[in-house]
């Protein structure tokens, strides 16, 4: 008797599982691919991400720039430059956070930051400060007209203290050249919030006045985001011991 032999089915077999297992590679093929173009797009929208965020500022100038004479009125020695978070919800203007370039006439000053203002002293900022950010909602900008470093300490420990001066012995007790920042309606950090106003006031020390058509010139670097440059030129004629905008 004889048996016939069918090799059919088991070329179909080999067949079958030669094509599983093309599946199964090229799935793992796919796999990998889609996962290194999703890797690649989520490392691309975070380096435009950074990008965007360094190529803006968070800052804007929200207001008149203010400038105080002197009582001869051919010099400047205080101004307001009002300024506001923008597409932040908050800007860090900590000292170690924040760097200001000064120009002046023919000066200049590599980062004349003084951080932001404190109460607790006497009307001045500590560095590393612990106590509440000065809020200068209601008062006059004459609350803080210049800058005085004195040898003081602070919990036992010494430090430098900028304490302000008045309008009218402000030349008498040589004041230091410097930019600070007063937050209005401040909720106590040293943080720029979006519903808060901040002044950022620039006081010239006794000999670094700017006098009429004299050029000033900030550059406020924040971290991680573009530096905002803030000009502005004294005007030929003005009154002596009053306050004149610029825009």
């Amino acid at each position: 008797m004889k048996f016939i032999h069918q090799k059919r089915g088991i070329v179909g077999l080999e067949t079958a599982i030669i094509l599983i297992a093309f599946v199964i590679i090229a799935a793992a093929f796919s796999f990998m691919v889609v996962n290194q173009g999703l890797f690649a797009t989520e490392r691309g929208k975070t380096v435009i991400q950074q990008g965007l965020q360094q190529a803006s500022t968070p800052l804007i100038i929200d207001g008149t720039i203010l400038l105080r004479t002197t009582s001869s009125g051919t010099a400047v020695d205080y101004a307001i430059i009002p300024i506001k978070a923008f597409g932040s919800n908050f800007v860090n203007m900590g000292r170690n956070q924040t760097s200001v370039i000064l120009k002046v006439g023919e000066k200049a000053w590599a980062n004349a930051y003084l951080g932001t203002l404190h109460v607790g002293y006497p009307n001045g900022t500590i560095y590393n400060a612990t106590n509440v950010v000065y809020d200068p909602t209601g008062k006059e900008f004459d609350d803080f007209t210049g800058f005085q470093l004195a040898n003081q300490t602070m919990d036992g420990t010494p430090c430098s203290l900028y304490v302000n001066e008045t309008y009218s012995t402000g030349y008498t007790k040589g004041l230091t050249t410097g930019v600070s920042l007063a937050i209005s309606n401040s909720n106590g950090d040293e943080a720029l919030n979006s519903g808060e106003e901040g002044y950022l006031l620039v006081a010239l020390g006794t000999g670094d006045e700017a006098y009429a058509r004299a050029t000033i010139s900030l550059e406020l670097r924040v971290e991680n985001s573009a530096t905002i440059s803030i000009v502005f030129t004294i005007p030929a004629s003005m009154p002596a011991n009053s306050y004149v905008s610029v825009s």
